[in-house]
């Protein structure tokens, strides 16, 4: 931030996004989810570059998922999701359903993340507890340890707080705020996939 200027409140913009995005009939707008997860990612240029590596992942899925989606319109993830599975391409490298099952769990991370501290636990614990619940399982050895050093030096939750809004009150309720917009939507994707036999285990 310039010197002596506050940051913009980061969650207005972000949970008007995710509430476009909202469950119809079951299913998520894939468009507006494509949008809603844009809208998210500046939080880690805000938050420091500790959470680099969970952005470099995230923003890599948005835009195979959109690249998916020009290349086969589909209403809905879920919609996109079964034409490729009836496609017989689910499995291959690269595919929508890969994409969208590790945007889902750094989205995971960082909501799990978002949710600890909106209820009091300090940030820089949060973050570390949110990596054992969420990304740890899906990581190899090298990759485990590497994230486990890095988000030691993840930021308290003052820190956290300043940089997202001027006024950490506010900041804490809009985070709030955006939790229960988020909670649904990756609730809806984890039983999709699980559902549809496309929540694969294997590390990266």
């Amino acid at each position: 931030n310039i010197q002596g200027r506050m940051p913009a409140p980061f969650f207005p913009e972000v949970s008007a996004a995710w509430t476009k995005a909202a469950i119809v009939g079951g299913e998520i707008p894939a468009n507006e989810f494509m949008d809603a997860s844009k809208q998210f990612t500046p939080i880690f240029d805000r938050l420091g570059k500790v959470f680099f590596p969970v952005k470099a992942d995230l923003n890599g899925n948005v835009e195979k998922l959109v690249k998916h989606l020009a290349a086969t319109p589909a209403a809905t993830l879920h919609a996109m999701i079964r034409a490729e599975k009836a496609a017989g391409k689910s499995k291959e490298k690269n595919s929508a359903s890969g994409s969208l099952l590790w945007l889902k769990r750094a989205m995971q991370f960082v909501f799990c993340l978002l949710k600890r501290v909106s209820k009091g636990e300090e940030a820089n614990k949060a973050a570390q507890e949110a990596y054992k619940e969420t990304l740890m399982a899906y990581h190899g050895f090298m990759v485990k340890k590497t994230f486990q050093l890095g988000l030691m030096a993840a930021p308290s939750t003052a820190t956290m707080l300043a940089c997202l809004g001027e006024n950490d009150a506010q900041s804490m309720t809009e985070m709030v705020e955006w939790v229960s917009i988020a909670e649904p939507l990756l609730q809806n994707i984890h039983a999709f996939l699980e559902a549809e036999g496309l929540d694969d285990k294997a590390t990266a």
